[in-house]
């Protein structure tokens, strides 16, 4: 399933209705190379199109005996996006600390030209061949971006063994959305600016139920993890938003590759 399917809806009117097209795009685009993860988009005359950065978020279970090419071709095709793509914007590969077979990816490009751009590159379709075809465990999160903080200078830890990412995931109150989104933003600004050891902080929506949240947050070591937890910036942002959040889950993984070019600030308006 390496292709992409485009289906294309077209409901005419003989008298000047207007046309609206639905296109959903089905992409492989896993930031490993993976061919059957899958990202839909839907652009209609009556919407307006979403403009945001793209971002896949997934989940692979990675069988033991293809954890080393997994990690080795994943390492070739990462860096090698960061050097001839530059549309591709940030690479992330992390496991569930203790259990390597529970691995998690996120990816950020510009827009779907540098999607599409990255899945014909030649690196991509070597991590197909040696190891995508391979993977037949895997679930996409549909998601848009929130937030996109990163530190100006570009990033690449490359299995340093020491680098941390957690990934939370809740519900928002609906009526408190915007609350909780600049309480965010005023704590992974803080923490870009002011933590050396904080990396990146990204906050995503899934596509299809907008308060269901995810957050992603990059940090070089346990001990700016544990600092930025204990922080009193942290602190009153989850004093501020702790009773708008429902279903609060937090996976702590250690980080494998993690690349970006630096300097990403979107904020959904």
């Amino acid at each position: 399933m390496g292709r992409k399917i485009i289906k294309i809806y077209v409901k005419e009117s003989v008298m000047n209705k207007r046309v609206i097209k639905r296109i959903l795009l089905t992409s492989a685009i896993a930031v490993l190379g993976v061919s059957t993860s899958f990202a839909a988009f839907t652009f209609d005359r009556q919407e307006k199109v979403d403009t945001a950065p793209i971002v896949g978020l997934y989940r692979y279970q990675v069988p033991t005996e293809l954890q080393g090419a997994y990690n080795t071709v994943g390492v070739q095709n990462l860096t090698a996006s960061m050097e001839k793509e530059p549309n591709t914007l940030s690479m992330n590969v992390a496991h569930v600390k203790g259990n390597p077979s529970e691995s998690y990816v996120v990816e950020v490009y510009t827009d779907t030209a540098a999607l599409e751009t990255h899945r014909k590159s030649e690196h991509f379709q070597n991590y197909i061949n040696e190891v995508g075809s391979k993977l037949t465990s895997r679930k996409l999160y549909d998601v848009q971006p929130m937030l996109l903080i990163e530190k100006p200078d570009a990033l690449s830890i490359i299995n340093n063994g020491k680098s941390v990412v957690t990934l939370t995931e809740f519900t928002v109150d609906g009526n408190e959305v915007d609350t909780v989104q600049k309480q965010y933003q005023l704590d992974i600004d803080r923490a870009v600016r002011d933590d050396a050891g904080y990396m990146a902080g990204y906050v995503l929506r899934e596509r299809n139920n907008k308060t269901h949240w995810y957050v992603i947050q990059i940090y070089s070591d346990e001990s700016a993890f544990n600092n930025h937890m204990s922080s009193p910036g942290y602190r009153f942002m989850m004093s501020q938003i702790q009773g708008s959040l429902q279903g609060v889950t937090t996976k702590v993984l250690q980080g494998d590759i993690l690349v970006n070019h630096g300097g990403q600030s979107f904020v959904r308006p």
